[in-house]
């Protein structure tokens, strides 16, 4: 072990160590804490990562350790480890509060940020390796590797900066302000006006539709009136404004309708990381030419 060509049992006991690692910084310094991490550091972290990895690829020929990143041998044990703390979150009720010690905030648990660190890492080395030699039948792992860069990088990163408060408004009493999810009464920039609140119900009675006609009121002067559901928001300066509850006491004579405010910068960055690896999906697919034959020594890139 440790001697070159590194293989796969090095990929495993690297991924070993990180969980390691993650399990000391648990016990010593406490969850990861992503509030830090909110604009403007977030976007700094991500550029300074970007530079690490553009730093180690420029290396890659005198550091064997970075060139090895590159490959299978690499790629195969950081994946399979990022898959199984994903499915241990998976198969983990994740609440603000109670539940399994670590376990149930699995996203501030220190081994599974740094397994997919590592796994980042692997990713972003690998596509700077296929745009090094690139060619058209690259372009199906370019986008691929670089989907999936983009969308856990911004997904991971901007969950710091996602905004979730309720709104309860009455008629003909406009609010603008809301509550966070700490229970602090904040102003997101916005007034809304209810107009009118409807139920339908099914034969027993029960709820199938519940809806609110309002107005929004943006802080640069912009109005805008629609309907809002449970599952179809209202999208209006930066936020969407979902259906959340109403006094079910009274029904459709109920007074007040409570909005759940949902605002995430990040999202389109996402978008376009799911999109390109869809993309690239379907390059494999159709489009995909055939590969030349490797020479004996040479390895395969991720």
């Amino acid at each position: 072990m440790w001697t070159k060509p590194w293989k796969f049992a090095e990929g495993f006991l690297i991924a070993g160590g990180l969980l390691v690692v993650g399990l000391l910084l648990q016990l010593t310094v406490g969850p990861v804490d992503w509030d830090a991490f909110r604009w403007p550091s977030s976007g700094i972290v991500l550029l300074l990562f970007l530079a690490l990895i553009a730093v180690m690829f420029a290396l890659r020929k005198k550091i064997y350790a970075f060139e090895w990143m590159m490959h299978l041998q690499a790629g195969v044990p950081a994946l399979a480890s990022a898959l199984a703390m994903t499915l241990l979150m998976g198969l983990t009720a994740q609440t603000r509060e109670g539940g399994i010690p670590w376990l149930s905030q699995m996203l501030s648990f220190w081994p599974f940020v740094l397994i997919w660190m590592w796994m980042l890492l692997i990713v972003g080395l690998a596509t700077l390796a296929h745009l090094a030699r690139f060619q058209v039948r690259e372009i199906p792992f370019i986008l691929n590797h670089l989907g999936v860069f983009l969308a856990i990088s911004t997904a991971v990163l901007g969950g710091a900066d996602v905004q979730q408060l309720q709104m309860t408004v009455y008629y003909d009493e406009p609010e603008w302000r809301a509550i966070d999810i700490d229970g602090n009464t904040v102003e997101p920039g916005l007034t809304i006006e209810l107009h009118q609140f409807t139920v339908d119900y099914y034969e027993d009675m029960t709820p199938r539709r519940f809806a609110s006609d309002i107005s929004v009121h943006t802080g640069d002067g912009q109005s805008l009136r629609g309907t809002v559901e449970v599952n179809k928001p209202l999208k209006t300066g930066g936020w969407k404004i979902y259906q959340y509850n109403y006094d079910a006491r009274r029904g459709s004579k109920s007074s007040y309708s409570t909005f759940l405010l949902v605002r995430d910068p990040w999202l389109p960055a996402v978008y376009t990381g799911i999109f390109m690896m869809l993309a690239g999906a379907l390059c494999l697919l159709f489009w995909m030419a055939p590969k030349p034959p490797k020479k004996e020594e040479e390895e395969e890139v991720l």
